[in-house]
C-alpha cells in the first residue's frame, strides 16, 4: 500500500474495498485549511454560489499543483496508473481533463445519474460539502466493476445510462436508494483536505442530490483509452460551457 512521502507527517493511503478487489483509495491530511480556504475565495469571486459544472477545474487544480504534498501525491498515483496501463499495451493520452463541480439544489440533472467514467484513473478532491443528511452530494460507488471493456460494450453502456439520466429526478433517487437498501452500491463519505482515487472507467458510480447549501468537488481524470469513438468529449462539451 502507497503513502504519501512527507506529507506533513500524514502517511496515510486507505483502502475502501468495493468488491473483487477493485478499491476507492483515500489520502488524508494532503491538502492544509489554508488552501483549500484560498480555492474556496478564488470560486467565490468567480462564480460565487451560482451552480457550476465548469473546466475551470484546471484553475482550481493549478492552485492545488503549487503545493509540495499535492504534486508529490499526483504524480506517484499517475506513474502507477500509467505502468499498469503500459502492462495491458495500451497508449493513453497524457493530458488529464479537470472539472469542477459546484452542486446544489439546483443541479438536481446531474445528481443520481449512475455511469462510468471515460478515463481510467479519476481523483476527486473535495473543497466543501453540504450539511450531512440523506441528500448531501455524497459519492455512491457500485460494487460489481467491469473487468473487461470493448468499444462496443461500453458504448451499450453510455446508451443505457443515457435513458436513465433522462428519467425524472424523482425516479432516478428511488432506483439509488433502492440499490443501497439492497447492498448493491456504497455510499462513500469524504473529508475536505482529502484526496480519493479510483478507477471510474471499471467502477459505475453516481452522486446523491443536495438539499441544503452548496458542495464542490474538483475531479481530475486521466487517460482515456478511447473506447467512446469520441462521443465522451462531445457530451462533456455539452454539459461543459
Amino acid at each position: 500500500m502507497q503513502t504519501i512521502p512527507e506529507a506533513r507527517g500524514h502517511t496515510v493511503a486507505k483502502r475502501i474495498r468495493i468488491d473483487r478487489g477493485v478499491a476507492l483509495r483515500s489520502f488524508d491530511g494532503v491538502i492544509p485549511a489554508e488552501k483549500i480556504a484560498e480555492i474556496n475565495d478564488a470560486i467565490d469571486r468567480s462564480f460565487g454560489n451560482v451552480p457550476q459544472r465548469s473546466q475551470s477545474g484546471a484553475m482550481v487544480a493549478a492552485m492545488l499543483r503549487r503545493d509540495d504534498a499535492f504534486r508529490q501525491l499526483e504524480a506517484t498515483i499517475c506513474a502507477n496508473a500509467r505502468a499498469a496501463a503500459k502492462a495491458g499495451q495500451t497508449a493513453l493520452p497524457l493530458d488529464p481533463f479537470h472539472v469542477l463541480r459546484c452542486s446544489s439544489m439546483a443541479t438536481l440533472a446531474e445528481s443520481h445519474c449512475r455511469h462510468y467514467d471515460s478515463h481510467l484513473l479519476t481523483l476527486l478532491i473535495p473543497l466543501q460539502l453540504a450539511p450531512d443528511g440523506i441528500s448531501n452530494g455524497d459519492l455512491v460507488m457500485y460494487r460489481r466493476p467491469r473487468l473487461s471493456v470493448t468499444t462496443l460494450g461500453n458504448m451499450m453502456c453510455k446508451a443505457r445510462h443515457g435513458l436513465q439520466r433522462s428519467l425524472p429526478f424523482n425516479w432516478r433517487k428511488w432506483l439509488t436508494l433502492h440499490d443501497l437498501r439492497r447492498g448493491n452500491c456504497s455510499r462513500i463519505p469524504v473529508r475536505v483536505g482529502s484526496v480519493y482515487e479510483f478507477n471510474g472507467f471499471a467502477l459505475q458510480h453516481a452522486n446523491l442530490d443536495v438539499e441544503t447549501g452548496q458542495r464542490r468537488t474538483l475531479l481530475i481524470h486521466y487517460y482515456d483509452p478511447g473506447h467512446s469513438l469520441g462521443l465522451s468529449a462531445i457530451l462533456r462539451r455539452g454539459r461543459i460551457g
